[in-house]
């Protein structure tokens, strides 16, 4: 993934958890572990497909943040 696409990843966890505290924006632990209802091993298997360029970072980045949206449901 490319510098800017990571940066959208990392923006994607701080608005989910309202946290951009440590270093880049990222959310703290606290509030990154307080997120419910959402899959995360589905969100890792994602990152994965990301780094490995089996898909678009753009596309990837859509992905996740419909996952984030799972509690919202």
């Amino acid at each position: 993934m490319k510098e800017n696409d990571i940066k959208k990843l990392i923006k994607l966890f701080a608005d989910k958890t309202g946290c951009d505290i440590q270093f880049n924006k990222c959310p703290c632990n606290t509030c990154f572990h307080s997120i419910e209802n959402v899959d995360f091993q589905h969100i890792c298997w994602l990152i994965l497909l990301g780094l490995r360029g089996d898909y678009l970072e753009k596309d990837i980045l859509k992905l996740i943040k419909e996952e984030l949206k799972g509690d919202e449901k």
